[in-house]
């Protein structure tokens, strides 16, 4: 009997998030001379340049601030996808979406692990919004 391969995965920035239960979360750089939050993290802060960082992480749920959809996608991206950008604890991310449609504004998401794209045999997944559903309580989120 043929057995049947399962395509390898890849995970992109796979440093910069933790899976929980609660889904995916953010890790990120508080600078503690201006107090901005960044995501990557980082070595200096961009703001001052400061070194004085400390890592943490952001929690599971933010809300869209602007959203697009891609209609001309290039390797190793879909022909189509949505981009989004969630703003989460404190930081402003762009991510894939899984959408069919661009979301709007204040669309509460979770950040879960995602399928992006896919490159020769190699699946890439990365950290994702999803959308809330509208029977599902709002998360709460500071931004």
């Amino acid at each position: 009997m043929a057995t049947v391969r399962q395509p390898d995965r890849r995970l992109v920035g796979e440093d910069w998030y933790r899976q929980t239960a609660a889904g995916i979360e953010l890790l990120v750089s508080d600078c503690n001379t201006c107090g901005r939050r960044w995501f990557p993290p980082r070595r200096a802060c961009s703001s001052c340049a400061s070194t004085d960082l400390t890592r943490t992480h952001t929690g599971a749920r933010g809300i869209a601030y602007a959203s697009s959809k891609v209609h001309v996608g290039g390797a190793p991206w879909p022909k189509e996808y949505v981009l989004s950008y969630i703003d989460i604890d404190g930081v402003r991310v762009l991510m894939h979406t899984d959408s069919d449609q661009a979301l709007a504004p204040d669309t509460p998401v979770t950040v879960a692990l995602g399928h992006i794209g896919t490159d020769g045999t190699t699946e890439l997944w990365s950290y994702t919004a999803h959308p809330v559903s509208n029977d599902v309580e709002s998360p709460e989120v500071t931004s």
